[in-house]
């Protein structure tokens, strides 16, 4: 984005309750303002709550809502439109088929429950973040989000299974009529279950404001201040809460869309969702709580604006170091690999070898520094368990395929190398299938250079030879065991690529034994 230029972007939220659209216009390489919004309800949440897949026939609505949308932001002027999938779509088994739909019309992510909660985290706060050490609750269809910040800095983020879709829809109680004490409860006890671990770490942390976010409780404030005299919905407190959930459980279905406040397609959901915020107001001790408009949306708007200047790069790295530093990587080693495979990549792309855009480089630069994490659990199968912990890290900044596509390199890095037919690959499009494989080989000979963890390597270059890749390495040891293992994977590169591979390391013995670097000349 030229910062001195205009640009317009549609941004789509594919929720598990509605789809939102928010086209803004960044002026001059501003923040960015929305200037046309809009949604419709579509529930994606129901038929994975109550029958376990989202379903072809919401799908194909959910892709003709997507594809409208997209049609309006490029009438206002958007030339990208970028779509975001969250709760519904990363449960879901027919999710990837959700995302496959809507993709004609947008670029579309699943990103993970703590991706979703860094991004609320900056709609609400900005990029500066809160003064106070501030607590923000964002209770969704299908998760809830709990973030705790101050002065720019997340300082605990969760999503919890917890949502008023999967709670109106996947209790397996009728709350169409009147609700009974008992399944009321039943839910407060639900919440209970789902939510210990957030409890202790919002008790450990502390915090001085809380806030909510999201329809759902800026639905249940408007009723609060609809019983009271000021009728201020900024805000409610727990005291207000309790009363109005205890009034709206003895009304049927019919009687509760009659109730000031509450929009008519919200009331098969606001039970649930309201059980959820009365009880983890009680848990997290919350008296009183602000509402802010904000939340998903005005996070992508300012998330688009910063990735710009670097700075959604600095969350992806920061996540990736403390991943490998919590698993007890070998640092000198993963940065090693990190380089090396940045070198081929980049040495491989300047002779035509691949055509594979930079964010792929990044992927793989950032698998590179976690392919050993798994040897925190077991040496033999840690490219395996790499693989399983990267997908499931929930790693800030990523989204779910992204983690996918890094936990594919991983695993590839070590042992057998896979064939475009790997049961691994199954699901993915063979050209994302075909830039993982090949990802993955370098991240394996990048891997290989660094054998002896001495990061002895000091510059990597690829040339084309007649027929063949010449690959050209530094090297102050001996690397003759390198050399051994790297001839073992050349049959696997010709494969892949179509194309022989010739290793020249550029060193020479001395006389007295010691190694100089060669003359590239003789």
């Amino acid at each position: 984005m030229d910062p001195q230029s205009d640009e317009t972007v549609g941004f789509i939220d594919i929720g598990t309750n509605s789809i939102h659209l928010s086209v803004v216009r960044y002026y001059g390489g501003t923040s960015g303002k929305a200037v046309f919004q809009d949604k419709e309800m579509i529930r994606l949440g129901k038929g994975l709550y109550s029958d376990g897949i989202i379903g072809r026939e919401t799908i194909r609505k959910a892709a003709l809502i997507a594809s409208r949308f997209a049609k309006v932001s490029r009438v206002m002027g958007a030339e990208d439109v970028i779509a975001v999938a969250t709760c519904a779509a990363r449960e879901a088994p027919d999710g990837t088929e959700l995302a496959r739909a809507i993709s004609p019309f947008a670029e579309v992510r699943i990103i993970p429950g703590a991706e979703e909660a860094r991004l609320i985290s900056l709609g609400i706060f900005g990029p500066e973040g809160p003064p106070e050490r501030s607590l923000a609750i964002d209770i969704g269809g299908g998760s809830t989000e709990i973030i705790i910040a101050e002065d720019g800095r997340n300082l605990f983020i969760d999503s919890l299974s917890v949502g008023a879709v999967r709670f109106a829809y996947g209790l397996g109680m009728d709350i169409s009529g009147t609700v009974r004490p008992e399944d009321y409860d039943q839910m407060l006890r639900e919440v209970d279950v789902r939510s210990y671990h957030a409890v202790g770490m919002v008790r450990e942390t502390g915090y001085t404001k809380a806030y909510g976010s999201s329809g759902t409780i800026i639905a249940l404030a408007a009723m609060c201040a609809a019983r009271r005299a000021d009728g201020d919905a900024s805000y409610m407190t727990a005291g207000e809460l309790r009363d109005l959930m205890r009034y709206l459980c003895r009304l049927d279905g019919e009687k509760r869309e009659d109730v000031r406040g509450l929009a008519k397609a919200r009331a098969d959901i606001i039970i649930g969702g309201g059980a959820i915020a009365e009880e983890l107001m009680f848990l997290f001790g919350i008296d009183r709580i602000e509402i802010t408009p904000l939340g998903l949306r005005e996070g992508l708007q300012a998330d688009y604006h910063l990735s710009k200047g670097g700075m959604l790069s600095d969350v992806r790295k920061a996540s990736v170091a403390t991943l490998a530093r919590r698993c007890g990587c070998d640092l000198g080693h993963a940065s090693a690999v990190r380089d090396y495979s940045e070198q081929i990549f980049d040495g491989a792309a300047a002779i035509g070898l691949h055509g594979m855009r930079h964010e792929m480089r990044d992927l793989l630069s950032c698998a590179a520094f976690l392919h050993d994490i798994g040897e925190i659990v077991n040496y033999s199968d840690h490219h395996i368990l790499s693989q399983m912990m990267i997908e499931n890290s929930d790693m800030v900044g990523f989204d779910t395929s992204e983690l996918r596509d890094m936990g594919l390199m991983a695993r590839f890095h070590h042992k057998k190398f896979p064939g475009p037919k790997d049961r691994n690959l199954r699901g993915l499009p063979p050209k994302e299938s075909l830039e993982v494989r090949q990802c993955s080989m370098f991240l394996r000979m990048a891997d290989i250079l660094d054998r002896h963890r001495t990061s002895s390597i000091g510059g990597i270059t690829l040339e084309n030879a007649g027929g063949s890749v010449m690959l050209r390495f530094a090297c102050s040891e001996d690397p003759s065991m390198e050399i051994w293992r790297m001839e073992k994977i050349k049959g696997d590169f010709e494969r892949l690529f179509g194309t022989g591979l010739i290793l020249v390391p550029d060193y020479e013995p001395d006389g007295d034994g010691a190694l100089r670097a060669a003359d590239p000349q003789e």
